[in-house]
C-alpha cells in the first residue's frame, strides 16, 4: 500500500513538473514576441490624421513626406494616416474619430488632454524673393512693415500671431504663397526651406533665375507626434514611434525618407505650376 501510494505521488510531481516547464516555455516564448514584435501588442489600428500640404502630407500618391517618415517609424504598428484639412481633423480628433495627429507644430501650445512624441522633424521658415537682399535677411525687423507672404498653416499659429513687426499676407497654401510672389502682390514671402528649394528647382529647369533665399531661418518649428490621452495604448504609441524615428536616424534612412534628392526632379506638381511659370 505504502508503495502504491509513493508511485502515485511520484507520478503526480511528475505531471506539475511538466506543466511547470510547459507554463515556463509558454511565458518565454510570450515574452519574446513581445520585444521582437512589439507592435503587435496593440489591440486595434491607430487612425492618425494630418493637415493636407503639398510635398508634406498628401495623398493619391503624391509626394508625402513627413507622412512616409511616420508610417516608416511606426512599422509593422497597424495604422492609417489620412490627409485632410485642418476643419476635417479637428472635429475628427474632437469627436473620437482620430486617435492622434502627426503634425503638431511648437509655433502652438500643447493641447490639453494629449500627450505628444519627441519633435521628430525641424521645419525652417526661411524669407524668400526676387530681390537680393533675401539672403541677409535674419530678423523680421529688417522688414518692418513690408507684406510678407505666409500660409496660414504658420500665420494663424499663437507664436506668429503675436507678430506686429510686418504684415502678413496670409495664404492658404504653398502654391498660393508662390503665386502671391510672382503676381508682385508682395516682394516677399516665408516658407519651408526644402519646398523652396524645390520650387527653385522648377525655375531652373525653365532658365529662370531661382529664388533668392535667406541665409538664416526666422522660424525654426518642431514637429510632434500628438495622441489623444483617452486613448488607451496613447503611451505605447508614442513610446514606439520615438524608438522607430530613432532607428530610422541610425540606419540612415531617415534624410533618405524626408528629405528630397538634390539631383532630382522637384517633389512640386509641376503640372499645377505651369501658369505661375508661363509668367513669371
Amino acid at each position: 500500500m505504502k508503495k502504491s501510494v509513493s508511485n502515485l505521488s511520484s507520478r503526480l510531481n511528475g505531471t506539475s513538473g511538466i506543466q511547470g516547464v510547459r507554463k515556463s516555455l509558454v511565458c518565454l516564448i510570450l515574452f519574446i514576441l513581445s520585444v521582437v514584435f512589439p507592435s503587435q501588442a496593440l489591440s486595434e489600428n491607430v487612425r492618425l490624421v494630418g493637415n493636407k500640404v503639398e510635398t508634406f502630407i498628401n495623398d493619391r500618391g503624391q509626394a508625402s513626406r513627413l507622412t512616409d517618415l511616420v508610417s516608416a517609424a511606426l512599422g509593422e504598428m497597424p495604422h492609417t494616416i489620412t490627409a485632410t484639412t485642418q476643419a476635417w481633423s479637428g472635429s475628427g480628433l474632437r469627436n473620437g474619430q482620430f486617435d492622434g495627429y502627426i503634425d503638431h507644430y511648437s509655433l502652438n501650445q500643447p493641447k490639453q488632454n494629449y500627450v505628444y512624441s519627441e519633435p521628430y522633424v525641424q521645419v525652417q521658415l526661411h524669407v524668400a524673393s526676387t530681390y537680393a537682399d533675401a539672403k541677409e535677411i535674419s530678423r523680421l525687423d529688417q522688414l518692418y512693415r513690408e507684406r510678407v507672404g505666409l500660409e496660414t498653416r504658420f500665420a494663424n499659429t499663437d507664436l506668429v500671431r503675436s507678430e506686429r513687426s510686418v504684415n502678413w499676407a496670409r495664404t492658404q497654401d504653398f502654391f498660393g504663397n508662390i503665386e502671391q510672389l510672382a503676381e508682385q502682390r508682395v516682394d516677399y514671402i516665408m516658407a519651408d526651406k526644402i519646398m523652396l528649394e524645390e520650387m527653385n528647382k522648377l525655375l531652373i529647369s525653365i532658365d529662370q533665375e531661382p529664388l533668392y533665399i535667406s541665409e538664416q531661418a526666422i522660424y525654426i518649428v518642431d514637429i510632434s507626434l500628438g495622441m489623444r490621452s483617452a486613448f488607451a495604448e496613447a503611451n505605447s504609441v508614442i513610446k514606439a514611434f520615438n524608438e522607430g524615428i530613432n532607428k530610422l536616424k541610425t540606419d540612415n534612412e531617415f534624410n533618405e525618407i524626408y528629405i528630397p534628392d538634390a539631383s532630382a526632379e522637384s517633389t512640386l506638381d509641376d503640372a499645377l505650376y505651369q501658369g505661375i511659370l508661363k509668367r513669371w
